[in-house]
């Protein structure tokens, strides 16, 4: 009786074993399925993607390609054109022409307070064999006003900088404007207002 029943415990662990192999040789098989599935669309995807960026980079190429002659026709065009404008700046000299300083002047009078007095008016000193000096004003304008009586206002210079910010040909010619200098010292018993502004090209 012992026999037969050691004989059928062994057959139903026989079993099972077998049982366990095909459950784990499925798991296996379901697993190995899977991943050769993933690794198959990763690839689809893959292959989708280059031919996408392929057809992208050939339509780029090709507008470029149609492109790149009108843009090198217009290269050459800019290229002329900034030498003329070079050359015509050398010739026509926009700032130095006569007919440019007398409106400049005009310009300057119309803009200057009644109580302001000018007494200079010079340019940047142009030394042969060099080119101009570095920094400072490319014009400078100077001048006075005495404090006394009805003419108190000290902020009068600040409103002739502000004036030829805004006028013509000046605010074209000059893309700032400076108070360089604007000190008060005593003057025979009188208040003096000294001032230079600066004119930057």
């Amino acid at each position: 009786m012992e026999f037969q029943l050691n004989f059928l415990s062994t057959t139903a662990d026989e079993r099972v074993k077998r049982h366990l192999k095909r459950f784990t040789f499925l798991v296996y098989f379901i697993i190995f399925g899977a991943t050769l599935f993933v690794l198959y669309r990763t690839h689809q995807s893959q292959t989708y993607m280059a031919e996408v960026f392929e057809g992208l980079n050939t339509g780029i190429e090709g507008k470029i390609s149609s492109v790149e002659p009108r843009m090198l026709f217009l290269e050459r065009k800019i290229g002329v054109r900034n030498r003329l404008r070079k050359q015509s700046l050398l010739f026509l000299q926009p700032r130095d022409r006569p007919a440019v300083w007398r409106k400049t002047l005009v310009d300057i009078t119309k803009a200057l307070p009644p109580d302001l007095v000018i007494t200079n008016i010079y340019t940047k000193v142009e030394r042969k064999g060099k080119r101009k000096k570095t920094g400072g004003p490319d014009l400078t304008i100077e001048g006075f006003t005495y404090i006394e009586g009805g003419n108190r206002d000290i902020r009068s210079v600040d409103s002739f900088r502000s004036n030829l910010l805004f006028s013509l040909p000046i605010s074209n010619n000059y893309s700032d404007i400076k108070v360089e200098t604007n000190r008060i010292h005593k003057e025979e018993d009188r208040l003096k207002l000294v001032f230079s502004l600066g004119l930057y090209e």
